[in-house]
C-alpha cells in the first residue's frame, strides 16, 4: 500500500468517493461537502489530504484542516475532516496507514492537537476507530445547518 499526497486531477474519482460513503453524510440538506471546498482542501498547503492506493487503485483518503499551525498560542489544532475507506479494502489496515501519515504531516506543520467529528449513525466503526488511535469521546452534538 502507497501512502501519497492527493491530487488535483484526482478530484472527480474522490469527490465520488465522497459522494457515495453514507458514513460521511452530516447533513439532511446536502449529500456531502461543496464540490468547490472539497477541491480547495487537496491543494491547500494549510491542511493534509493523503491517497492510499492499492494496486493502483485509490483505497481511500484522509482530509484534515490545519488552520491553526501559524497561531501565535502554544496549542495548534487540526481537524481530522473526512477519513474514508472504500469498503472492499476495509479491515486491512489502510485507514490506520492514513491516520498515521496524516498525524505524522501535521506534527510536521507544527500541529500539537487533534480533533475530529463522527457520524454516530452508523455501525460505530468510525468512533471505535479514533478511540483506537487515542481519541477521548467527547460530548454528543445535533447537526444543525440551513441553507440561506
Amino acid at each position: 500500500m502507497k501512502i501519497r499526497p492527493a491530487k488535483l486531477e484526482e478530484f472527480e474519482v474522490l469527490y465520488e468517493i465522497g459522494l457515495n460513503t453514507p458514513e460521511l453524510r452530516v447533513s439532511a440538506n446536502e449529500q456531502f461537502m461543496d464540490r468547490d471546498d472539497f477541491r480547495q482542501r487537496i491543494q491547500n498547503p494549510q491542511g493534509v489530504f493523503l491517497v492510499a492506493e492499492q494496486e493502483e487503485r485509490i483505497a481511500g483518503f484522509i482530509c484534515a484542516s490545519a488552520k491553526d499551525a501559524d497561531s501565535p498560542l502554544q496549542n495548534k489544532y487540526a481537524c481530522l475532516v473526512y477519513l474514508v475507506t472504500l469498503p472492499e479494502f476495509r479491515r486491512q489496515g489502510v485507514a490506520r496507514e492514513l491516520y498515521s501519515e496524516c498525524e505524522k504531516k501535521l506534527k510536521e506543520l507544527g500541529i500539537t492537537h487533534i480533533y475530529s467529528w463522527a457520524n454516530i449513525e452508523g455501525d460505530g466503526s468510525i468512533v471505535n476507530f479514533l478511540k483506537g488511535q487515542g481519541f477521548a469521546e467527547g460530548h454528543k452534538y445535533v447537526w444543525m445547518d440551513k441553507e440561506l
